[in-house]
């Protein structure tokens, strides 16, 4: 005991407070004044510790008052009593007296010198030791106050008649003493807290240790108690000199591996007291033992000043850097972003897409509507975050695309977003999550890095409860859906229309049909409209794009159910490295070298790819340009006026939605509430992308309510999928695409509304077929046909 008291006095530097006692005297009242004597003392490099608590539990323990007292008297005497007490205590130490008075604040002792009554309320009322000390139990209660507590000292004799607990309040106001003491104190207020802790030297006996042991077992500090013991007490740390009857297990050359074992214990064993075995006979030191001999490294101030300038001007220069490529504020002190830049794009999510979505190359005339939409879901987050019954949901989608077309693509999406959450019965608050465009325009091309911001989100957020959006069949877009089922995240698919989307796992629904029921629609119409018997199927060469291949492999198989012979069977290029020939080249193939009755072109490539593929068929053809069938990809090239360019060629297209489908859509009440909030007409809006987007939304909210009607307590992620999954063709959702009612174990919507749509020489589009379903009157229905559309397998 006598070396590791030497060291502290020896230390280079800095010291620590320490103090060396003798547990196994007998009066332990006055261990305790030694213990905090010695704590008090003056230690170079160091601020005194103070010791106010336990001045002040010793002061109650010492009072006295006359015999014969008046109750109306006896706070005035305890007022004097404690007067006389700050002018007359002192301690005795090893150094010389010591007055008792600096463990009290200047202001006090003021107070009390000069109006004893007035002081000891003040004190009793603003004073946090005081406070403290009046909220402690003795004699088995709390008196909840400083005078009562010191008044039922005197009247009840509790010093003498409980002893015990007496002893424990010492020990307990020491280590609130050293708690608060030992805090740094700044500009700013209290820090952490010093690196160096007081030490504690105990010459056997057993109950110092002891009873420090259960004071800290009887501090509890909320949550972090069991995540972290130490979080809450005392920094004292005891050292215990004693025999053993059996030999610890831990060395002490191992004590640091051994304190870690210790630690990882404790929250479960409250067991504060770490035994070491000093037996100088046993070898075995260990690996930590042999390290605990290296040195510390210490640098000098003339090398350290340097080295810490060099430091922060790195951090000045890396900063913004960090920050920029998070997606951040130059100067932002987070170090936790939802978001990552990729390329010149932000990926991931964020509650301001007007400030990370909307960057400078959005044309002028788009901007507008962007910012107005983004501003409308915004105000409607704040209104749901005030609902403590509140769901999140995230609508992930190429937020950044790189065309303008894109851009009013992605406008009429938001637009339905927003009419369902305003809408909505069930309070949405609703995250945008960008999986950027990509080089050459594929779409999605980040969001596998979406996906994991969001599943980072949701580890967070238990109100995140489904993902929504993914408008695009891609390789990367059934990436995402692997990776958020995996993490039991529901996914609401608008425009994902490739057959095998469905099969990847029991988390993905879509709203839209898949490929299959639309090439069996096409091939439908081609047959009894058209008289088609002789077909030419083009689609992209992209070996990402799953969408377009997947369709063409379902169009050659459908119309040849048919009777239609599929005479070219061919692929266009996108990049130069992609199989096929450039779109132009390929519609200069589609012309026949003299009319045939009966041949038609079914084109399922994109829709940026459309306008050269007919530039090309036009060159060639000279006037006797065949009737072409597009695919839905098709839509916005209606939608831009392209079809002006090309007045002798028919385009008809399918499509999933479009408002065109109603003979007045503003009696459908989606549209009715579209054209309302934003001052459009059933001519003027023309795409179904905001009606598949709120449909999305619609499926989600009922599932939601569905699980609340069946457990109102339950979670509602976890309840969600099967909310879901109980939406089938009897109860199907009257959404403004069509009836939606999940198939039992295909998650597609059966027999979902398909519209066949001729594109007119202006961007808008006539009707020519309906297969499926429409919601409400059917006299508000164009074109329905019922008797002979193809069906979804039972």
């Amino acid at each position: 005991m006598e070396a590791l008291a030497y060291r502290p006095v020896a230390a280079r530097g800095r010291r620590v407070p320490y103090a060396h006692v003798d547990g196994a005297q007998g009066d332990r009242r006055r261990l305790l004044d030694d213990v905090v004597g010695q704590l008090a003392g003056e230690v170079r490099g160091v601020a005194r510790l103070r010791f106010p608590h336990y001045a002040l539990v010793g002061w109650l323990l010492d009072l006295s008052l006359p015999a014969g007292v008046e109750a109306d008297d006896e706070e005035r005497e305890i007022a004097r009593e404690f007067r006389q007490h700050l002018k007359g205590r002192v301690r005795v130490t090893a150094d010389g007296a010591q007055d008792l008075a600096q463990d009290f604040p200047w202001w006090i002792r003021l107070v009390i010198g000069v109006m004893p009554r007035i002081g000891l309320a003040v004190m009793a009322l603003l004073w946090r030791p005081a406070t403290w000390v009046g909220e402690q139990a003795l004699g088995g209660r709390s008196r909840r106050g400083l005078y009562r507590l010191a008044r039922a000292v005197v009247k009840e004799r509790l010093a003498e008649r409980h002893s015990d607990e007496v002893e424990d309040l010492l020990v307990r106001a020491l280590l609130e003493d050293l708690r608060r003491s030992h805090r740094r104190w700044t500009w700013w207020g209290t820090g952490r807290r010093r690196t160096g802790n007081p030490w504690l030297l105990v010459d056997g006996g057993e109950w110092l240790p002891g009873a420090v042991a259960k004071a800290r077992r009887g501090v509890r500090s909320g949550q972090s108690w069991r995540a972290n013991p130490l979080s809450k007490p005392d920094p004292l740390l005891v050292v215990v000199a004693a025999e053993s009857e059996e030999a610890p297990r831990t060395h002490a050359a191992d004590a640091l591996a051994g304190y870690h074992d210790w630690l990882r214990q404790l929250s479960r064993s409250d067991n504060w007291v770490l035994k070491l075995d000093t037996d100088a006979s046993e070898p075995a030191r260990g690996v930590i033992g042999a390290l605990s001999e290296l040195p510390s490294m210490r640098l000098r101030r003339a090398v350290a000043a340097p080295v810490v300038l060099v430091v922060l001007a790195g951090l000045v220069v890396a900063v913004p850097f960090v920050n920029h490529g998070r997606c951040e504020e130059w100067w932002s002190p987070s170090f936790r972003s939802p978001l990552v830049r990729v390329g010149t794009e932000c990926i991931g999510v964020s509650a301001d897409p007007v400030r990370h979505f909307v960057p400078d190359i959005v044309p002028a005339e788009v901007r507008v509507d962007l910012e107005d939409v983004y501003g409308r879901i915004v105000a409607e987050n704040r209104k749901a975050e005030a609902r403590p019954d509140a769901i999140t949901i995230v609508f992930l989608s190429v937020l950044t695309p790189s065309t303008s077309n894109s851009y009013q693509a992605l406008v009429e999406e938001l637009r339905g977003v927003w009419v369902a959450q305003k809408t909505s019965d069930v309070p949405i608050r609703m995250l945008l999550a960008n999986g950027g465009e990509g080089p050459g325009g594929r779409g999605l091309a980040s969001g596998d890095v979406a996906a994991d911001k969001i599943i980072e989100l949701a580890a967070r957020d238990r109100s995140v409860v489904a993902v929504t959006g993914l408008s695009i069949s891609t390789d990367t877009a059934r990436s995402v859906v692997k990776q958020l089922g995996s993490n039991a995240l529901p996914i609401i698919g608008t425009l994902t229309s490739a057959d095998d989307m469905a099969s990847i796992n029991e988390y993905y629904y879509q709203i839209a049909p898949n490929n299959s029921r639309e090439a069996r629609v096409a091939a439908y119409y081609a047959k009894t409209r058209l008289n088609v018997t002789d077909v030419a199927i083009f689609y992209s060469g992209d070996p990402a794009d799953r969408y377009s291949q997947n369709l063409a492999e379902g169009a050659k198989t459908s119309f040849g159910e048919r009777g239609i012979t599929v005479s070219q069977y061919k692929s266009y290029r996108v990049a130069n490295d992609d199989e096929g020939l450039a779109p132009a080249s390929l519609g200069q193939g589609a012309c026949l070298t003299e009319t045939k009755p009966g041949y038609a072109i079914f084109y399922v490539g994109r829709s940026q790819n459309l306008a050269e593929f007919l530039r090309g068929m036009n060159s060639k053809c000279q006037g006797r340009t065949p009737p072409v069938i597009a695919s839905d990809s098709s839509t916005r090239f209606i939608l831009e006026g392209t079809m002006t360019q090309f007045p002798n060629v028919q385009l008809d297209y399918v499509s999933f939605a479009s408002p065109a489908a109603w003979k007045d859509c503003a009696k459908v009440p989606f549209y009715k509430n579209y054209l309302d909030a934003f001052r459009k007409d059933c001519v003027s809006i023309g795409d179904g992308r905001s009606a598949t987007a709120y449909d999305a939304m619609q499926v989600l909210a009922e599932g939601v309510r569905q699980v609340r009607r069946t457990d109102p307590g339950a979670r509602v992620r976890e309840g969600l999928l099967a909310g879901i999954g109980s939406i089938r063709p009897d109860n199907a959702i009257q959404g403004a695409t069509g009836t939606i009612g999940f198939g039992a174990s295909t998650r597609l919507p059966s027999n979902k509304a398909v519209l066949v749509l001729r594109g007119n020489k202006d961007t808008t589009s006539t009707p020519l077929l309906l297969c499926g379903e429409l919601p409400f009157r059917e006299d508000l229905v164009e074109q329905p046909d019922v008797d002979g559309c193809p069906r979804d397998p039972q």
